[in-house]
This record gives structure tokens, sequence and C-alpha cells, in this order.
């Protein structure tokens, strides 16, 4: 496949869609001075080449009785790595999943109504994956 290199048209929808996924071509289009065809291929480019990999709401769970968002950092073993990370794709409190360096490897946001239910939750299901050095924080404000 011929090289890829980004240029401004290209930075310029990815800063809009970032800003707002909802965009349409013609917004696009029209913020850009280009044509919505040429808007409509290079957002299919940048889609198929990973770059734009989707389109999510930003949801203020506070508003739908989700009272708690928390950030659990910890470790596990090697060998529950990959039955963890499908767990996670699975479970509808987890929101987010990171993998990370340093001496906790992985994050994850969960909401919940509320935060003893929600670390009540993290005692009970996380230790089938054998997880060790659990830091549980609580997200006071997301801005």
């Amino acid at each position: 496949m011929k090289e890829f290199k980004l240029d401004q048209l290209d930075m310029d929808i990815i800063e809009f869609l970032g800003n707002n996924c909802t965009m349409t071509y013609e917004e696009i289009s029209v913020k850009t001075g280009r044509s919505i065809w040429t808007v409509r291929d290079r957002m299919n480019l940048l889609k198929q080449r990973g770059i734009i990999r989707g389109c999510k709401a930003d949801i203020d769970y506070s508003k739908i009785g989700m009272k708690c968002k928390a950030m659990i950092t910890f470790n596990v073993p090697a060998n529950k790595i990959d039955d963890f990370v499908l767990f996670s794709k699975k479970e509808k409190g987890i929101k987010k999943l990171f993998i990370r360096t340093g001496t906790t490897r992985f994050v994850i946001t969960m909401i919940g109504e509320d935060c003893s239910s929600l670390r009540e939750y993290a005692r009970k299901i996380l230790p089938q994956f054998d997880i060790c050095d659990v830091d549980f924080e609580v997200v006071l404000d997301e801005i």
C-alpha cells in the first residue's frame, strides 16, 4: 500500500470530528471550503486506515441515575489478560479499559448507581481474574 501522509484537510476533519463527531459531510465541507465529495472520500480513507475508529456519544451518566464513576487501577497475571480483556468488552458497567506502562498496567473506568455498589461489584467480579495491586478511585468531576 502506498505510504499515507495526512494533509491539512485530513487534520481539519480529525479536529472537527474530535470536537463533534456528529458533523455531517456538508458541515465539514462548508468549514473547509472543500466539496462534499472530497470530504466524504477523505473521511472514508481515514476510516479505512483506522485513524477514525468510530463516533461515540459523550454521556452524562449521572443524569440517568449512574451517580458514581470510578477508575480502578490494577495488575492482571499474564495468563488471565486475554480473559479479562474479553470480559471487559462485554461488561456494560465498564466504559473504558486502558493498558498502560507503569507499576499498575490496567485501568478501567466504571459507572454505577452509587459508589458502594460499584465497589462491591469490583470486589465480587475482579478476583476471578487474580487481579492484584488494586486502587479504587472515585471521579469527582470530569471537565
